[in-house]
């Protein structure tokens, strides 16, 4: 492995425990009054969870406690069971919090060797060495792994599960499976779920991926009656959610639908809180959007957290800010490639189309339900999507070397949609805590952003048929 990769790992290291650090240094003096921040902690949950888990570890009672429903701050109890041993053997009887954050940012950077070693076996040198570069150095990433959260150990977890079965895919041999056990077991340990959303990605990866030197030449396809279908499903079901809202929600009992209708109440309410908490456009748009738009509007404005103009604009004090600013350049600087990126996967070896698209289905419909379980907010989505990390950079990385490529043209699209809603909606922002430019109103906002960029799209694309066709 080329040295370059250690080195990147090595800075992921030194920015994200330098990050934690310093917050925890600075917080009590640059911070808000709350406990947590006083305390010099970026998180509440790690706040919660760490105060936890040294109660725990001073008790004298059994470790297992941690798994005891009490212990509410966390909702499993692996990663408050891995604190309180650390306090407990590790600390000589002190309380020391950047210990775990040491923790947390040594095995987050670690998952930089694992990009790199699966995108290599993937993509060229210099694929892989981006998609190294995205995860050692993407601003959420650091972020999480500056603190005592579940994120940095989940992210390194899945990139480890994907290197094993990656390798063993390339090799047969089955030494490599020993990496994806590891990371399952870790995942049980710190969040089960991920089990199941490693395990459906793995599942269609090896269903449709065929290697470049595979004799057919040909991978599995699907069937574009199969995506209209899905389209259509999935589209319906958000409609139906959205007009049933309330008699979903009521449901109770087993089976499916009881899981679903419990799911749903506890977003409901989730989201209604957070959205109660919320400021300026979020209050504005979902009190003058209809009923039936309230959840699509929930999973765009999630999906575009942490708003970029909202971070520049709204007051706050300035580490926040600057904090805010980075995470959601960082954000804004990826998404037009993980949009590309299914059109993208049109120049690779046409054995592996579908098996990339197939990462790009798993990882938008993980950033749809991140945006719709974590609401309005700018923290929780933004954390839960990032666990992902791996395929969001593998996915984004391929895009980026393929924006020359004929089907180039659809991400220029991207960035001009993109462009034009931080435009429209960054004018608004200044107008509303700057009074600089013109009060259009939240509505007209709103539609001027949606007609600019069906403009921009519908318009391209009518330019582009016009050319090919004056060529003939």
């Amino acid at each position: 492995m080329k040295r370059s990769i250690y080195l990147i790992t090595f800075l992921a290291f030194i920015l994200r425990f330098g990050l934690g650090v310093t917050a925890f240094v600075a917080l009590p003096q640059l911070g808000y009054e709350s406990k947590p921040q006083q305390a010099g902690y970026l998180f509440f949950d790690a706040y919660r969870r760490d105060s936890q888990a040294w109660d725990l570890a001073v008790s004298g009672k059994p470790l297992a406690r941690a798994f005891d429903q009490k212990f509410a701050s966390d909702q499993y109890g692996g990663l408050l069971w891995i604190s309180a041993f650390t306090y407990r053997y590790l600390s000589a009887g002190t309380h020391l919090p950047l210990l775990l954050v040491f923790l947390a940012a040594l095995i987050g950077s670690l998952g930089v060797i694992f990009v790199y070693l699966s995108a290599k076996r993937l993509m060229d040198e210099k694929s892989a060495f981006l998609a190294s570069l995205i995860f050692a150095f993407f601003p959420e990433a650091i972020l999480q792994g500056a603190s005592q959260m579940r994120e940095p150990f989940l992210m390194t977890f899945v990139a480890m599960a994907f290197y094993g079965l990656v390798e063993w895919q390339a090799t047969r041999a089955k030494n490599p499976l020993i990496w994806t056990v590891l990371a399952l077991v870790g995942m049980f340990f710190i969040s089960p779920g991920f089990i199941l959303v490693t395990l459906v990605a793995a599942a269609g990866w090896l269903y449709f991926f065929v290697s470049e030197r595979s004799d057919s030449g040909m991978g599995r396809k699907i069937p574009w009656q199969a995506l209209v279908v899905a389209a259509g499903i999935f589209v319906l079901a958000l409609v139906a959610v959205a007009a049933s809202w309330d008699s979903l929600v009521t449901v109770k009992g087993g089976g499916v639908l009881g899981i679903i209708g419990g799911w749903a109440r506890g977003t409901a309410k989730w989201n209604t809180y957070l959205l109660g908490r919320s400021s300026g456009i979020v209050q504005l748009l979902f009190q003058a959007l209809p009923s039936a738009l309230a959840m699509p509007f929930v999973a765009i404005y999630g999906i575009l957290q942490p708003v970029l103009p909202a971070a520049v604009f709204e007051p706050t004090v300035p580490f926040w800010q600057t904090l805010g600013i980075i995470r959601a350049l960082g954000w804004y600087l990826l998404l037009p490639l993980v949009a590309f990126a299914p059109f993208s996967a049109g120049i690779l070896h046409v054995g592996q189309r579908p098996s990339w698209r197939w990462l790009s289905l798993v990882v938008w419909g993980w950033i749809l339900v991140a945006a719709v379980r974590g609401g309005g907010d700018q923290w929780d989505n933004p954390r839960y999507r990032v666990i992902l990390l791996i395929w969001l950079s593998m996915l984004a990385a391929q895009a980026f070397y393929a924006v020359k490529s004929a089907s180039g043209r659809w991400f220029w699209r991207i960035v001009g949609v993109e462009t034009i809603i931080l435009l429209v909606f960054g004018h608004w922002y200044s107008w509303r805590y700057l009074g600089f430019g013109f009060n259009l109103g939240i509505r007209n906002t709103l539609v001027i952003a949606i007609g600019l960029a069906m403009l921009v799209v519908l318009g391209d694309w009518l330019w582009q048929r016009s050319r090919a066709a004056s060529r003939l």
